[in-house]
């Protein structure tokens, strides 16, 4: 019985030496049939940059080809430019819009064309910029009156903004630019302003923005717009309300962009005064004001920044997500610079470019970093770190 074990243990020693060498051998030759003198294989470098475009209020989307799509307002005109990746110019178009308002909804669609939304209207054009269709068509105001436009799932652009007579409208287009749906929400004589629009994590519509929340026995001609809360909906594709939230407290909070979270839920970002009706201390006692809430509206997270330089009226916040989990923001700090900064469980950075005023819009890149659009018009590409190295003229 023990010279059969002690039999067994050398031939289990000799099938194992044999299939080490088997083993070294196939290394020997895969490592031969390498051709040395063949690169070796580096990550790619993500590439960062800083262009300067004469532009204001400058709406930037990264675009399928990993380039650029900006809009804002040359000559009096409604307008777009086309980048490459690294920053250098393809092409670019003017519209018979012109570009008053302060417009950062600028979007890619499934067709490859752009759809360009202002306070006069909204563009869509193909690939190369050339103007397919525009709808100026509006109610209960001077304007339009756009704020952000998207293309959802399903195929139809939905808009949103105000005032229609104080307020906020939801419309739902064709592909052909035809209004299909038209809703307005709010208060005839107050302010209350769509500001943002997502579509949601279960294919409805989340819609941001600001609700007046003056006291009633007003007549309309109080001032209503230092009196808001940070106003959610979530909505139909037809715009029926599912539900709807407001938070905030006797002053003023205003939210400005919403962005949809891949663990569920949406963040939103805006800014908040306690002026305590006297609104001329904004100025110094405005901050930045985030707020996260859960698919069903509640409210899970709420953080404030100070440092902000308070602008009245005038939407100028975006968020976006981080490849980390958390989300970034962009507004402009009280020391006149582009101002962005990372939120989340493992983060919580800020960093203040010196160029291009204050930050107008952010969004995410393929490659982790992000594309900034600025209130002057420079364009900053940077990395996961808000880090960039290059200034292209």
């Amino acid at each position: 019985m023990a010279k059969s074990q002690l039999l067994k243990k050398k031939l289990l020693i000799s099938l194992i030496m044999k299939l080490k060498n088997l083993f070294i051998f196939i290394l020997i030759i895969v490592g031969c049939d390498k051709d040395p003198n063949s690169p070796e294989e580096k990550p790619e470098t993500i590439i960062t940059f800083e262009k300067n475009i004469e532009n204001i209020k400058s709406a930037v989307r990264q675009t399928k080809d990993e380039g650029y799509i900006i809009a804002g307002g040359q000559g009096g005109q409604a307008w777009l430019l086309k980048l490459d990746k690294y920053g250098d110019e393809e092409w670019q178009n003017t519209y018979t819009l012109s570009d008053f308002g302060y417009t950062r909804a600028v979007i890619q669609t499934s067709d490859g064309g752009y759809l360009y939304a202002s306070w006069e209207g909204i563009v869509k054009a193909d690939s190369n910029g050339v103007e397919e269709w525009k709808n100026t068509n509006h109610e209960n105001g001077a304007y339009p009156y756009y704020e952000d436009v998207i293309e959802h799932s399903n195929g139809y652009y939905y808009a949103v903004g105000g005032p229609g007579g104080g307020q906020a409208q939801f419309v739902k287009f064709s592909s052909s630019g035809a209004v299909l749906t038209r809703k307005w929400f709010g208060s005839n004589c107050e302010d209350d302003i769509f500001r943002s629009i997502t579509e949601s994590n279960d294919e409805m519509l989340v819609v941001v923005g600001e609700k007046s929340h003056g006291n009633q026995s007003f007549d309309c001609a109080f001032n209503f717009m230092y009196y808001k809360d940070f106003w959610i909906l979530k909505l139909k594709k037809n715009g029926g309300v599912i539900w709807e939230k407001t938070y905030g407290g006797p002053y003023m909070e205003k939210a400005d962009d919403v962005v949809a979270l891949e663990d569920g839920g949406y963040a939103m970002i805006g800014d908040m005064c306690s002026h305590n009706y006297n609104i001329s201390t904004c100025g110094s006692v405005a901050k930045v004001l985030y707020i996260r809430v859960d698919e069903d509206g509640e409210k899970v997270e709420e953080k404030s920044w100070s440092g902000l330089n308070f602008i009245e009226r005038i939407p100028y916040f975006s968020i976006t997500t981080t490849s980390s989990g958390g989300i970034a923001w962009t507004a402009e700090h009280k020391n006149k610079g582009s101002w962005v900064h990372k939120w989340g469980p493992m983060e919580d950075t800020t960093t203040i470019y010196t160029n291009g005023y204050g930050g107008f819009d952010i969004n995410k890149t393929s490659d982790d970093g992000f594309i900034i659009g600025t209130w002057g018009g420079t364009i900053i590409k940077t990395d996961s770190e808000f880090y960039y190295d290059e200034i292209i003229e």
